[in-house]
Protein backbone atom coordinates (compact mmCIF):
# COMPACT_ATOMS: atom_id res chain seq x y z
CA UNK A 1 0.00 0.00 0.00
CA UNK A 2 3.21 2.55 0.39
CA UNK A 3 5.25 2.63 -2.34
CA UNK A 4 8.30 4.86 -2.39
CA UNK A 5 6.69 8.10 -3.87
CA UNK A 6 4.43 7.79 -1.23
CA UNK A 7 7.24 7.51 1.57
CA UNK A 8 8.75 10.84 -0.11
CA UNK A 9 5.23 13.22 -0.10
CA UNK A 10 4.56 12.11 3.36
CA UNK A 11 8.05 12.83 4.76
CA UNK A 12 7.59 16.23 2.30
CA UNK A 13 4.66 17.12 4.28
CA UNK A 14 6.34 15.99 8.13
CA UNK A 15 9.09 18.83 7.24
CA UNK A 16 6.36 21.57 6.04
CA UNK A 17 4.56 21.22 9.14
CA UNK A 18 7.58 21.40 11.33
CA UNK A 19 8.98 24.33 9.73
CA UNK A 20 6.54 26.07 11.62
CA UNK A 21 6.89 24.93 15.05
CA UNK A 22 9.60 24.17 17.39
CA UNK A 23 7.93 20.99 18.64
CA UNK A 24 8.45 17.12 17.18
CA UNK A 25 6.35 15.63 14.95
CA UNK A 26 6.53 11.93 13.94
CA UNK A 27 3.73 9.38 11.86
CA UNK A 28 4.67 5.84 11.87
CA UNK A 29 2.42 2.81 10.33
CA UNK A 30 2.58 -0.51 11.57
CA UNK A 31 1.42 -3.84 9.48
CA UNK A 32 0.44 -5.50 12.96
CA UNK A 33 0.90 -4.76 16.41
CA UNK A 34 1.90 -8.03 17.58
CA UNK A 35 2.02 -11.52 16.26
CA UNK A 36 -0.88 -12.64 18.46
CA UNK A 37 1.02 -16.47 18.23
CA UNK A 38 -0.74 -17.39 21.80
CA UNK A 39 -4.09 -16.85 19.86
CA UNK A 40 -3.14 -19.07 16.94
CA UNK A 41 -1.67 -21.71 19.40
CA UNK A 42 -5.05 -21.68 21.51
CA UNK A 43 -7.20 -21.81 17.58
CA UNK A 44 -4.95 -24.87 16.52
CA UNK A 45 -5.22 -26.97 19.63
CA UNK A 46 -8.61 -26.15 19.42
CA UNK A 47 -9.00 -27.29 16.06
CA UNK A 48 -6.84 -30.90 16.41
CA UNK A 49 -9.40 -31.39 18.99
CA UNK A 50 -12.34 -31.46 16.71
CA UNK A 51 -10.40 -32.98 14.23
CA UNK A 52 -9.64 -35.73 16.53
CA UNK A 53 -13.34 -36.27 17.87
CA UNK A 54 -14.55 -36.05 13.92
CA UNK A 55 -12.25 -38.76 12.92
CA UNK A 56 -13.92 -40.98 15.55
CA UNK A 57 -17.38 -39.98 14.49
CA UNK A 58 -17.02 -40.41 10.93
CA UNK A 59 -14.86 -43.02 10.37
CA UNK A 60 -15.68 -47.00 11.32
CA UNK A 61 -13.46 -47.66 13.68
CA UNK A 62 -10.50 -45.17 13.30
CA UNK A 63 -6.68 -46.53 14.49
CA UNK A 64 -4.94 -43.97 16.60
CA UNK A 65 -2.61 -43.29 13.00
CA UNK A 66 -5.22 -42.14 10.95
CA UNK A 67 -6.67 -39.92 14.48
CA UNK A 68 -3.50 -38.28 15.13
CA UNK A 69 -3.00 -37.87 10.85
CA UNK A 70 -6.15 -35.75 11.52
CA UNK A 71 -5.26 -33.96 14.65
CA UNK A 72 -1.83 -33.15 13.34
CA UNK A 73 -3.33 -31.72 9.38
CA UNK A 74 -6.22 -29.36 11.61
CA UNK A 75 -3.33 -27.85 13.76
CA UNK A 76 -0.87 -27.15 11.04
CA UNK A 77 -3.38 -25.89 9.13
CA UNK A 78 -5.05 -23.90 11.56
CA UNK A 79 -1.65 -22.69 12.82
CA UNK A 80 -0.42 -21.34 9.50
CA UNK A 81 -3.77 -19.48 9.02
CA UNK A 82 -3.64 -17.67 12.07
CA UNK A 83 -0.07 -17.11 12.59
CA UNK A 84 0.54 -16.19 9.08
CA UNK A 85 -1.74 -14.24 7.35
CA UNK A 86 -4.26 -11.80 8.25
CA UNK A 87 -6.93 -14.13 9.29
CA UNK A 88 -4.87 -14.40 12.38
CA UNK A 89 -6.52 -11.42 13.89
CA UNK A 90 -10.22 -12.18 13.27
CA UNK A 91 -9.49 -14.59 16.37
CA UNK A 92 -8.06 -11.96 18.23
CA UNK A 93 -10.37 -9.75 20.70
CA UNK A 94 -10.89 -5.89 19.91
CA UNK A 95 -9.56 -5.08 23.36
CA UNK A 96 -6.52 -7.35 23.02
CA UNK A 97 -5.73 -5.78 19.58
CA UNK A 98 -6.85 -2.38 21.25
CA UNK A 99 -3.81 -3.01 23.96
CA UNK A 100 -1.30 -4.37 22.27
CA UNK A 101 -1.51 -1.28 19.14
CA UNK A 102 -1.54 1.24 22.02
CA UNK A 103 1.58 -0.67 23.79
CA UNK A 104 3.34 -0.47 20.62
CA UNK A 105 2.43 3.05 20.20
CA UNK A 106 3.73 4.33 23.21
CA UNK A 107 6.88 2.16 22.72
CA UNK A 108 7.70 3.90 19.14
CA UNK A 109 6.59 7.31 20.92
CA UNK A 110 9.74 6.63 23.72
CA UNK A 111 12.58 4.98 21.51
CA UNK A 112 11.61 8.03 18.96
CA UNK A 113 12.87 10.41 21.48
CA UNK A 114 9.54 12.16 21.71
CA UNK A 115 9.17 11.96 25.58
CA UNK A 116 12.56 13.79 26.05
CA UNK A 117 12.08 17.28 24.24
CA UNK A 118 12.98 19.89 26.23
CA UNK A 119 9.30 21.58 26.28
CA UNK A 120 7.49 18.33 26.20
CA UNK A 121 5.81 19.22 22.92
CA UNK A 122 6.43 15.45 21.29
CA UNK A 123 3.47 13.89 19.12
CA UNK A 124 2.94 10.62 17.90
CA UNK A 125 0.33 10.08 14.62
CA UNK A 126 0.09 6.21 14.75
CA UNK A 127 -1.55 3.76 12.62
CA UNK A 128 -1.85 -0.06 12.91
CA UNK A 129 -3.59 -1.41 10.17
CA UNK A 130 -3.95 -4.88 10.60
CA UNK A 131 -5.97 -3.64 14.09
CA UNK A 132 -7.50 -0.59 12.01
CA UNK A 133 -5.96 1.45 14.97
CA UNK A 134 -5.43 5.24 14.79
CA UNK A 135 -4.10 7.23 18.17
CA UNK A 136 -2.12 10.36 18.50
CA UNK A 137 -0.01 10.31 21.57
CA UNK A 138 1.03 14.24 22.80
CA UNK A 139 3.53 14.61 25.65
CA UNK A 140 2.20 16.66 28.64
CA UNK A 141 2.96 19.69 27.59
CA UNK A 142 1.32 20.10 23.65
CA UNK A 143 -1.34 17.81 25.24
CA UNK A 144 -2.73 20.55 28.02
CA UNK A 145 -2.29 23.35 25.65
CA UNK A 146 -4.69 21.51 22.76
CA UNK A 147 -8.55 22.26 23.05
CA UNK A 148 -9.92 18.72 24.44
CA UNK A 149 -11.19 16.89 21.47
CA UNK A 150 -8.84 18.45 19.37
CA UNK A 151 -6.49 15.01 18.62
CA UNK A 152 -9.62 13.00 18.15
CA UNK A 153 -11.02 15.42 15.64
CA UNK A 154 -7.90 14.16 13.38
CA UNK A 155 -8.41 10.65 13.77
CA UNK A 156 -11.57 10.50 12.83
CA UNK A 157 -10.83 12.70 9.84
CA UNK A 158 -7.91 10.03 8.53
CA UNK A 159 -10.36 7.21 9.41
CA UNK A 160 -12.94 8.56 6.93
CA UNK A 161 -10.26 9.36 4.05
CA UNK A 162 -9.23 5.47 4.97
CA UNK A 163 -12.76 4.29 4.49
CA UNK A 164 -12.63 6.03 0.89
CA UNK A 165 -9.57 4.48 0.02
CA UNK A 166 -7.29 7.44 0.73
CA UNK A 167 -4.57 6.29 2.54
CA UNK A 168 -2.10 8.89 1.24
CA UNK A 169 -4.47 11.57 1.47
CA UNK A 170 -5.29 10.61 5.32
CA UNK A 171 -2.02 10.48 6.20
CA UNK A 172 -1.11 14.30 4.19
CA UNK A 173 -3.88 16.02 5.68
CA UNK A 174 -3.37 14.68 9.36
CA UNK A 175 0.51 15.91 9.01
CA UNK A 176 -0.71 19.11 8.14
CA UNK A 177 -3.87 19.85 10.48
CA UNK A 178 -1.34 18.97 13.42
CA UNK A 179 1.24 21.01 11.99
CA UNK A 180 -1.28 24.12 12.30
CA UNK A 181 -1.91 22.83 15.50
CA UNK A 182 1.59 22.62 16.59
CA UNK A 183 2.31 25.72 14.98
CA UNK A 184 -0.27 27.48 16.79
CA UNK A 185 0.41 26.30 20.60
CA UNK A 186 4.79 26.22 19.62
CA UNK A 187 5.25 28.13 17.40
CA UNK A 188 8.78 28.14 15.56
CA UNK A 189 11.44 31.13 16.84
CA UNK A 190 14.93 31.82 15.75
CA UNK A 191 16.64 28.19 15.45
CA UNK A 192 14.71 25.32 15.18
CA UNK A 193 16.90 22.31 14.91
CA UNK A 194 15.08 19.40 13.81
CA UNK A 195 15.96 16.07 16.14
CA UNK A 196 14.42 13.56 14.47
CA UNK A 197 14.30 12.90 10.97
CA UNK A 198 11.32 13.32 9.19
CA UNK A 199 10.61 10.38 7.75
CA UNK A 200 6.99 8.11 7.89
CA UNK A 201 8.69 5.19 9.93
CA UNK A 202 7.45 1.90 9.14
CA UNK A 203 6.89 -1.19 11.49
Amino acid sequence: MIDDGMRQRIAAAIEKAEQGTRAELVAAIARRADEYRSNALLAALAAALIAGLAVWIFLPWPGPGETLVGELAAFLIVYTLAAFTPLGTKIVSTRRKRRMATRLAKLVFLRRGLASTDERCGVLFFVSQAEHHVEIIADRGIDQAVEPGAWQQIVDAFTASVKKGELEQGFIGAIETLGALLARHYPADGENPNRIPDRLVEL
